[in-house]
């Protein structure tokens, strides 16, 4: 697998509503500790035990209308979706928690 990017809103609307489970890094450029993760998250897209969740990242200043429906108040956040809805989030750069989060989607 490998990590996508939405291109728009209603890419970022068909996706989270489609069957599969989203895992999403809202991030920033300027975001330091964005940066320390964001290998953290690659990887996990690479892992087989995770081939049937889509990973993306977010830009939020790019894509300020996909992190207001989601409700991001701080980088980097990570948000689980399932069916279109949010299940689970997760804010700050925890390897640990971001594999727990990772997790969930397949359960």
């Amino acid at each position: 697998m490998v990590v996508h990017t939405f291109k728009s809103f209603d890419e970022f609307q068909q996706i989270i509503n489609g069957d599969k489970p989203v895992l999403v890094d809202f991030w920033a450029t300027w975001c330091g500790p964005c940066r320390v993760i964001s290998p953290v998250f690659e990887k996990l897209s690479e892992t087989g035990e995770f081939a049937n969740v889509l990973f993306y990242k977010v830009d939020v200043d790019q894509q300020e209308d996909i992190s207001q429906e989601v409700g991001i108040r701080a980088m980097p956040t990570f948000a689980l979706l399932k069916n279109g809805q949010k299940v689970n989030e997760l804010v700050g750069a925890n390897p640990g928690g971001l594999n727990n989060l990772a997790a969930q989607a397949i359960q």
